[in-house]
């Protein structure tokens, strides 16, 4: 494994360290910012291993180590974010209120349904 892989993992490391940071906060445009670049230093990072053919399996077992702590960390970021949405969708709902949706019928309209046209007939002829 080259030092160039061990910096770039480091780099990744740190900036997932940083989204979560902003994701728990709740500072939106920084967690966008910081996404981006984690985005970026991940396809840097994965285009250094795909180049990496011969290493040593202690120093693959350490690599896959790491990766798989980031991705059981991804998941946790997920689920979190999931968490922010729908409590900003509930927020949401509190200032922008909908109206709920009927519980009978198809949820017609206010004043009815649209009556037919005249003098349209269709038939079926067997």
């Amino acid at each position: 494994m080259t030092n160039a892989t061990i910096k770039q993992l480091d780099l990744v490391e740190q900036q997932f360290n940083q989204v979560a940071a902003f994701l728990a906060s709740g500072q939106a445009p920084q967690l966008e910012t910081a996404s981006q670049a984690l985005h970026a230093l991940s396809v840097e990072l994965a285009r250094l291993l795909q180049s990496q053919e011969k290493a040593s399996a202690a120093s693959r077992k350490v690599l896959r180590q790491r990766i798989v702590a980031l991705a059981s960390g991804l998941q946790m970021l997920r689920d979190n974010l999931s968490r922010q949405a729908a409590f900003n969708q509930q927020a949401l709902q509190v200032v922008v209120p909908t109206p709920a949706k009927s519980t009978y019928g198809g949820g017609s309209s206010v004043y009815g349904t649209v009556a037919p046209q005249g003098g349209v007939q269709r038939y079926l002829a067997a």
